[in-house]
């Protein structure tokens, strides 16, 4: 907690997404509590999605942690294709997984943000484009087109892919790459930060933790004239 704690604090964080966050059997979270007590960003919205593997007892999910309000919070399970295989002599099946999506009114208009957690094909030596997974991407775009559509909006989370047309291919979706093709997990760019049209990305970062992930962090401008076009639309 005290590397998460650190890594929003000397970064000045403003709005932070998490996967594979550690629920107790209540929905309760020490390391969003620890978040919210311990930094700017109060405002979290979460989303407990399925038993942990790590730690019986406790559940596993997503969330977002805003230092701005965060507003009509919706929470969104994708299909799951109930994959099984062995590890390490146990045998495992895939987890329900999904996001959680809030809106951030800023600068007279909304920053739509969502934090996703997609199934890891892989561990099951699956390949994520097999015709038999495109009902899991195309509920993926649908429901980021009903969430995530405006100029503003921000996207983050694990694909587990680095295929990112699997959901860009939408036209519907109008969102850019911000660490498409830089390794974030085992040399595959799987993790990202989608940004809306209406935000100029301005760097990134990727940054090394007691995570098998690299942190993702990405800087945004927004130009004035942009801001004004959303104050002069009716």
């Amino acid at each position: 907690m005290d590397e998460v704690v650190g890594l929003l604090t000397d970064r000045g964080v403003g709005i932070a997404a998490f996967q594979e966050v550690g629920f107790d059997d209540r929905g309760r979270s020490e390391l969003l509590e620890s978040v919210r007590r311990r930094t700017p960003l109060r405002y979290v919205a979460s989303y407990p999605l399925h038993d942990s593997s790590f730690f019986p007892g406790r559940l596993s999910g997503v969330a977002v942690a805003s230092r701005f309000e965060v507003r009509t919070p919706r929470q969104y399970m994708l299909p799951n294709p109930r994959l099984r295989t062995r590890l390490d002599g146990k045998e495992i099946q895939s987890h329900d997984k999904g996001l959680v999506s809030v809106a951030v009114p800023l600068w007279g208009t909304t920053v739509n943000v969502t934090s996703l957690h997609a199934v890891p094909f892989y561990l099951f030596g699956r390949d994520p484009d097999e015709a038999e997974f495109k009902e899991i991407w195309d509920a993926l775009a649908g429901e980021l087109g009903r969430r995530a559509t405006g100029r503003l909006s921000l996207v983050c989370g694990d694909f587990n892919t680095d295929n990112r047309g699997l959901v860009l291919s939408s036209d519907s979706l109008s969102l850019n790459s911000s660490f498409e093709g830089r390794p974030t997990y085992r040399n595959k760019s799987i993790d990202d930060i989608l940004h809306g049209p209406g935000f100029t990305f301005d760097g990134a970062e990727l940054i090394d933790n007691f995570s098998d992930h690299r942190a993702c962090v990405a800087t945004f401008r927004v130009a004035a004239d942009v801001l004004r076009t959303f104050s002069e639309e009716p």
